[in-house]
C-alpha cells in the first residue's frame, strides 16, 4: 500500500509499531536471502512478514565444490509457527542444492519431527551434528 503525504507515512509507521506481529492467512510472509559472503560462507533466508518485522530465520552454509550443505539454525516466531514458513524457508536454501549432501547443527525435539517431515518430502537426509566441510566457516 502506498500513502501520499508524509502524515499518512507517519500514522502507518506509528500503527505498524504498535501492533504485534500476527500471521494472516491471506499473505503469510516473503522470503529474503542473504549472500554468502565467502565461498561456502554463512547464508540466511528471513521470513519477513507484511509489515516488514522478522517472523523467522534460516541459517545455512553451502559449499558448491565439496557439494555439501549445512543447516546451522532455524526459528519461526511462536505465532507464526505450522504455516509452513519453516518449510518453505528450507526449499529456497535447497533450490539447486538438493542433490548434496545435508546435515544440521544438533536438533531439538521439535526440529528432529521437523526434519524427519523434510526428509520425507525432499528425500534428502538431514542427520544432527553433521561434519562441515573445510571450506564452512564454523
Amino acid at each position: 500500500m502506498l500513502y501520499e503525504t508524509s502524515r499518512e507515512n507517519r500514522e502507518h509507521r506509528e500503527n505498524r509499531e504498535n501492533r504485534v506481529s500476527r500471521p494472516a492467512r491471506e499473505v503469510a510472509a516473503r522470503f529474503e536471502r542473504v549472500a554468502e559472503t565467502l565461498p561456502a560462507g554463512r547464508r540466511a533466508v528471513t521470513m519477513v512478514d507484511i509489515a516488514d518485522r522478522s517472523v523467522g530465520r534460516l541459517d545455512y552454509q553451502i559449499c558448491h565444490p565439496c557439494r555439501l550443505g549445512y543447516i546451522g539454525n532455524i526459528a519461526v516466531a511462536t505465532h507464526w509457527q505450522g504455516q509452513g514458513l519453516g518449510r518453505q524457508a528450507l526449499h529456497t536454501a535447497l533450490a539447486g542444492c538438493a542433490d548434496y549432501s545435508w546435515s544440521t547443527s544438533r536438533q531439538s525435539s521439535e526440529g528432529r519431527r521437523f526434519f524427519a517431515a523434510i526428509e520425507d518430502e525432499t528425500e534428502t537426509a538431514f542427520p544432527p551434528s553433521g561434519v562441515r566441510c573445510p571450506h564452512m566457516a564454523p
